[in-house]
């Protein structure tokens, strides 16, 4: 077989070639401190560290998530544990109107700091959390849960969802829980009633008392609608329609009675208008302070008023502990969760932490092991490069 000069120049200059670009690799190599420049260096560990890429990025988010998380549950949480204070300032105050000795100015003046309880009461009801979103009005982060009536009393205007965010591989967490949950359903102690106006826009209703609990249990649940014929008079039925009084005069601020329940109406009626009492299991910590306080500032010191006084008390007394019991079980599921919280970032950081090291085997350079191979490297071309230049001079000429 012939070996040509040129075949051979060629061959000695493709082998340099390749020697430089392995030593240029290394250096690359060394300089960048990754082992895999290209896919096709590795293409089985480039596919594994694409996924580990995939898989850490989404850990990420899952920690980002958490972290707000952990501040979304503790701002309610503050806001819970101030709600409760609240609740255990307004049983002292309760029961301080209780006593015996203190008479109706006294009253007074328990009532007006009772109210001013319950302003901040829902003003804490509608607070907002570092991003502006009201924390108790369900997925409606924009609405402002509780509105005050013109009667005084107070609606819940967001809904029963509850937020959540995802904080792992198919695991939501809740971040919020509403306001109707922990505000307005609180089990009564006594079956009550909730008043409300229809479509009057010159007069307001009261929440109103059970004046007569056997006579209310009695005729429980029926609801009553009282209905005005005139500016100056007024039927009352129940819901289904059955008459149970009928032209009943009328005086603004006067009570009026329905089989155990007592509300008053104040302001000037139009004929048509409607207002209507719901009987009820349930009673808002809005309307328990709300009849407390009215009734302070309107029952005197007469027999009469007096037992339906004391029997307000009770029922306000039992209605706060409900309230602070329930309040209690949405506070230590808050706390739960915060503990599942803490419980899965630190799985999920774990977790980072190892697929870093996968990643950092599978990439990184191994310095000792690249510098000697580059050393190897450099001395062989040098060497190729020497005898290329040794043959490259070999010829007939010389030896004539």
């Amino acid at each position: 077989m012939r070996f040509s000069f040129l075949q051979g120049f060629n061959t000695s200059v493709e082998s340099m070639l390749k020697l430089q670009d392995q030593t240029y690799k290394t250096q690359n190599q060394i300089s960048t401190g990754r082992r895999i420049l290209t896919p096709a260096d590795d293409p089985v560990a480039t596919a594994i560290l694409i996924q580990l890429g995939q898989e850490q990025s989404l850990l990420k988010q899952f920690v980002a998530n958490s972290d707000m998380a952990e501040n979304r549950l503790r701002t309610q949480e503050i806001k819970i544990e101030a709600v409760n204070n609240l609740l255990v300032d307004a049983r002292a105050s309760t029961i301080q109107a209780g006593n015996g000795v203190i008479g109706f100015n006294e009253r007074q003046s328990i009532a007006a700091n009772l109210e001013l309880r319950l302003s901040e009461l829902v003003s804490l009801a509608n607070s907002t959390n570092a991003n502006g979103e009201y924390i108790f009005s369900g997925f409606q982060g924009d609405v402002k849960p509780f509105s005050e009536n013109p009667d005084g009393t107070y609606s819940y205007n967001g809904d029963s969802g509850q937020r959540t965010l995802t904080i792992g591989g198919g695991i939501d967490i809740p971040i919020s829980d509403s306001g109707r949950a922990i505000f307005e359903e609180i089990p009564a102690s006594e079956k009550g009633f909730n008043s409300s106006v229809t479509n009057s826009a010159g007069a307001v209703i009261s929440p109103g008392t059970v004046t007569n609990q056997v006579t209310y249990d009695a005729n429980y649940p029926t609801d009553y609608v009282i209905t005005f014929t005139s500016a100056t008079t007024f039927d009352v039925t129940t819901e289904a329609g059955a008459a149970l009084l009928s032209a009943q005069p009328y005086t603004s601020g006067a009570a009026i009675s329905i089989n155990g329940a007592e509300v008053a109406i104040s302001g000037v009626p139009a004929n048509g208008d409607t207002f209507k009492i719901d009987s009820s299991e349930k009673q808002s910590i809005m309307s328990t302070l709300g009849k407390l306080v009215e009734g302070l500032k309107s029952l005197s010191d007469n027999p009469a008023d007096t037992a339906t006084r004391n029997a307000l008390i009770d029922e306000s007394l039992a209605n706060i502990s409900a309230a602070q019991t329930s309040l209690a079980q949405v506070w230590s599921t808050v706390g739960a969760r915060m503990n599942t919280l803490d419980s899965i970032r630190d799985l999920n950081t774990g977790v980072q932490i190892v697929n870093e090291e996968v990643t950092s085997e599978l990439r990184d350079l191994d310095y000792a092991e690249a510098i000697s191979r580059l050393s190897i490297e450099a001395f062989t071309l040098e060497a190729a490069q020497q005898s290329f230049t040794r043959v490259n001079r070999l010829s007939l000429f010389n030896f004539l």
